[in-house]
């Protein structure tokens, strides 16, 4: 029974660590999970079904980096935050 109690109390700290560590709008979306493991279960998959997106949003913003070009009458500033 001190081992079951040991266990839980320790999925509960793991879970709101991870928990806390979310934005929080994730933080609403994942509260109501209620182990550690399928929390983490549900947020690998997620990131995989992510990956191939982020590839794609890297790809672009290299090629919007390689078409940069600077205008001289703007600060370099103001084109670097449109960027």
């Amino acid at each position: 029974m001190v081992a079951l109690n040991a266990l839980n109390h320790i999925d509960f700290m793991c879970k709101n660590y991870i928990l806390n560590g979310l934005d929080n709008t994730l933080y609403n979306v994942y509260s109501s999970i209620k182990s550690t493991k399928a929390l983490w279960e549900d947020l690998e998959k997620r990131k995989n079904n992510y990956k191939d997106e982020d590839v794609g949003m890297k790809k672009f913003i290299v090629i919007k980096f390689l078409d940069l070009e600077m205008i001289d009458s703007r600060t370099v500033m103001s084109q670097v935050q449109e960027f």
